[in-house]
C-alpha cells in the first residue's frame, strides 16, 4: 500500500485498491518501456520523500533501438525491513500504522492499484503512444504476478471513469 494515497484520501481499503506500482527484476519478462525525466539535484530530497516506500535503485536504460542509454533511478519493490532501517518505526507508524497497515511489502492476500493512480498511469502511457501503452498494460502485473493491467482493466473498465478529487486533478490526470 502507498501511505500517500491514504493521506490524499484516494485509497480504498474496503476494496484493496491501495497500491502504487513498482518494478522488480525479471529476466524472462519483456522489456518495460518507460518515460525518463530529469530530477534536478535540488529536488532529489523531495523525490526520495515522495517515493518513501520504495527501494530506489539504478537500472540500465536501453533506447528503443536497443542501444545502451546509461542508467536511471527506478522505484523498485522493497522490504519492510529495508524501509524500517531507512525510515524508522516512527515514520512507519505515522504513514502506515495510523491506517491499520502492518506491512508495506508483505501484504497478505489481494492488493490492487489505487484506482485514481492507475487511471493516471494509464492516461500517461497512452499519451506516449500505442507502443508505450501496450507495454505498460501487458508488462505490468498485479500483486499475484499473473494478472496484467490490461486484464484488470478489462474486468473493471470503470477505473478509467475514476476522476481524481478536484484537489488532485492537476496531479492525477496523466
Amino acid at each position: 500500500p502507498a501511505g500517500v494515497f491514504y493521506a490524499r484520501g484516494i485509497a480504498r481499503r474496503e476494496t484493496g485498491e491501495v497500491a502504487s506500482l513498482s518494478v522488480e527484476p525479471d529476466e524472462a519478462a519483456e522489456p518495460l518501456l518507460v518515460s525518463l525525466f530529469e530530477v534536478p539535484a535540488s529536488e532529489m530530497a523531495a523525490f526520495y520523500r515522495r517515493e518513501e516506500e520504495f527501494f530506489i535503485v539504478r537500472a540500465p536504460v536501453l533506447t528503443l533501438d536497443g542501444a545502451a542509454g546509461g542508467q536511471a533511478l527506478v522505484c523498485s519493490a522493497g522490504t519492510d525491513a529495508e524501509y524500517l532501517a531507512r525510515r524508522g518505526r516512527q515514520a512507519f507508524d505515522e504513514l502506515y500504522g495510523a491506517h491499520g497497515i502492518g506491512s508495506i511489502w508483505s501484504w497478505a492476500g489481494p492488493i490492487l492499484p489505487c484506482r485514481v493512480y492507475l487511471r493516471h498511469c494509464l492516461l500517461a502511457a497512452r499519451k506516449q503512444g500505442q507502443l508505450v501503452s501496450e507495454s505498460f498494460e501487458d508488462n505490468t502485473w498485479l500483486w499475484d504476478r499473473k494478472t496484467t493491467v490490461r486484464e484488470h482493466l478489462a474486468r473493471d473498465p470503470s477505473i478509467m471513469e475514476e476522476a481524481p478529487p478536484p484537489s488532485l486533478a492537476d496531479r492525477y490526470n496523466g
